[in-house]
Parts: structure tokens; sequence; C-alpha cells
């Protein structure tokens, strides 16, 4: 059985309409560890708790399907979900996305494929090899690969010896770094946060290929929300931007720089992937 680890957050952002108490349960997923997630992201509950007046906690989930399954259950009311979750969770509960990131002023990103430096020039030298990946429900760390993969000839299935799920796309970096995997499939720059603790990072590991663009990852509500409070979370997320020390706190969590509107249809090209891939 799935656990979920659940801590109080951002103080004031999110209401059970249907529930009499005012509490809104806002659900992550670790990009980083867990514990720092948590400790990173209490002081924005105290910010979006002014903005909202409403209590808030923090619902942390081992993987992103078992958020989609909370989003789903009426447990947690917002997500931050990547492409691949959002589209499932949508399909699945009608969840539906009203934000999505900005990084390094770009509505999209890429996977990347890093390998340790000199050991491989093309996909194809990493025959036999070891393939680390965050999960197997992610956008960036997973799906996307496997899709640009099967485009150039390769079937992921049978080509690795080994792969290995790491939890997070930064566990997935330091595989490789730390020689127990040869490939690691990532967000585009995740390496970044790494280099305050790993400063050789990047003298020790290479990219050498990169998927075509992605819609950013979102921040999804869940279906039964009224517009009401659906608006009011979405203008409170929106004003953040204005504030320095909330995105300081996003882009450690996530990586993000600011937050815009976003549309469902945003994410067709996800659907594609999932239709290349058989998922459902």
């Amino acid at each position: 059985m799935k656990k979920f680890i659940l801590f109080p957050l951002l103080g004031g952002l999110l209401l059970l309409s249907c529930k009499k108490e005012n509490v809104i349960v806002i659900g992550f997923t670790p990009s980083v560890e867990s514990e720092k997630i948590a400790t990173t992201v209490k002081p924005l509950e105290d910010i979006l708790s002014k903005k909202l007046q409403i209590k808030v906690k923090s619902y942390l989930a081992t993987d992103y399907t078992s958020l989609i399954e909370a989003l789903g259950s009426n447990k947690v009311d917002v997500a931050f979900l990547p492409p691949f979750a959002y589209v499932l969770a949508n399909e699945k509960y009608k969840s539906e996305i009203i934000l999505k990131a900005l990084r390094n002023g770009r509505a999209f990103y890429r996977s990347q494929f890093i390998v340790r430096k000199g050991t491989a020039k093309t996909l194809n030298d990493l025959k036999g090899k070891i393939w680390a990946y965050s999960d197997a429900s992610s956008t960036s760390g997973y799906l996307f690969p496997k899709a640009y993969m099967m485009k150039n000839g390769i079937n992921p299935d049978n080509f690795f010896k080994d792969r290995i799920q790491t939890g997070s796309h930064d566990n997935a970096i330091l595989a490789v770094y730390n020689n127990e995997a040869d490939l690691a499939t990532t967000f585009e720059g995740a390496e970044n946060r790494l280099i305050k603790e790993y400063k050789d990072i990047k003298d020790k590991i290479e990219v050498i290929a990169y998927t075509d663009s992605i819609p950013n990852d979102g921040i999804v509500v869940r279906s039964s929300m009224n517009n009401q409070l659906k608006e009011k979370i979405k203008n409170a997320f929106l004003e953040l931007n204005n504030d320095q020390y909330a995105l300081k706190i996003l882009k450690e969590i996530y990586s993000w720089d600011g937050i815009i509107s976003a549309n469902d249809k945003d994410y067709d090209v996800v659907r594609e992937v999932m239709k290349l891939l058989n998922i459902r």
C-alpha cells in the first residue's frame, strides 16, 4: 500500500469546499529528498495563508501515481503535477490544470540524457548498460525519454542490462556520478541543483541528447472544486510572481522561476506520446 507523509504547509492555500473545516491540502511529489521539501515549503504556507485566509496542509506523496489517486479521491485539493501525471489525472478524474511553471522564462522544457563524461557519444553506445530515472510515471525522467528512444529505433525494454528507479531526478544523476548507472534521464538542467554540494559534477557528467519540447509541469485542482475557490487559488499563486522570497522557495523545490495560466490543450503533445507508449 502506498504511503504518504502528511505535514502542515501553505498555511492558507486551499479549502476543501465540500468539508466543513476550512482546510486546503496541496500535494507534492519528491523531486528532491522528502525531508528537504517538507522543510522548504514551510515558509510558503504563511505566505499563501495570508493571501487566502485559509489553513493549508501539505501532502507529500511517494510518487506521481499516489498523488493522482489522492487528487481523485479528494484527499488532495491542489497538486503540483508533471505533464503526464496531469493528463492521467484529467482522463481518470477530470482534474483540471489551472497554472503552469516558467523556467528560465520558458513555458516548456526538454528531457536530457546524461552519461559520465567520455563514456558514450550516442544512445547506441549504451547498449547493455544501466539506465537510471526518477519514476516510471515521470514525464521528463522516463516517458519522453522512452518515446524518444523508440522513435530512434531503440527498444529500452531489452536494450539495457538493467534499469534503476531512483525516486528523484537528483538521485538519478548521482547514480551516474557515483558510477552506479551509465545513463540518467532528467529534466534539462537538473544537474544545476547539485553543484553546491557536488562542485565537480559538471566535470564528471555530460549531456549527449535532448528530447523534443515538453510543456512545463503545473498546478492542478480536483474536479469537484467550485469556481470561486479555484479562481481564488489561481490568483494567489499568480501573485507569487511578485514575491521574490516565494519564488525562491518554488525554485528550490521544483526549479520554477514563475507561474502563468495553463490550458488543457497545451498538453496534447503529451497525449500523443501516451498514445505511442500505449499509456492509459
